[in-house]
């Protein structure tokens, strides 16, 4: 059942991702601001529908809590190591740099789709640890 959980939510979190890059290829450079007040409106969304998959179960150590901020740092800056890349390649490569926000929005996305389904399958398994032992104390 967990591996069929885990499979769902990272397909959650793959869907939501090429939406939010489709808002990266809108090619009217004027609405940047609408754009990426979508683009967090879906990313909330998907935090949300991760969480309500995972029955937003607790239990996380510290060490978990800390990993998941940490992991929100990291999605922000490959976002950006995304953005650049494009950025770069498309010096030498001519309409490359067009992709460069939807790059940077389906990586934002998708790498906090995956931290917060990891966050939650971890707190996940620490609870069926705890049922089974009770289960065996009993």
């Amino acid at each position: 059942m967990e591996v069929r959980q885990e499979r769902e939510t990272r397909n959650l979190a793959l869907d939501y991702a090429f939406g939010v890059s489709i808002l990266g290829l809108i090619p009217i450079s004027d609405l940047l601001t609408l754009k990426l007040l979508i683009a967090i409106i879906l990313i909330i969304k998907m935090l949300w529908h991760l969480g309500v998959k995972w029955k937003f179960v607790k239990g996380q150590d510290i060490l978990a809590i800390a990993g998941y901020w940490f992991s929100w740092l990291g999605a922000f800056g490959m976002a950006f190591m995304a953005w650049l890349t494009f950025l770069g390649i498309g010096l030498f490569v001519p309409y490359v740099s067009s992709f460069r926000l939807a790059a940077a929005l389906f990586t934002l996305t998708w790498m906090l789709g995956q931290s917060t389904n990891q966050f939650y399958a971890i707190g996940q398994q620490k609870l069926m640890m705890r049922k089974q032992l009770d289960e065996s104390e009993a």
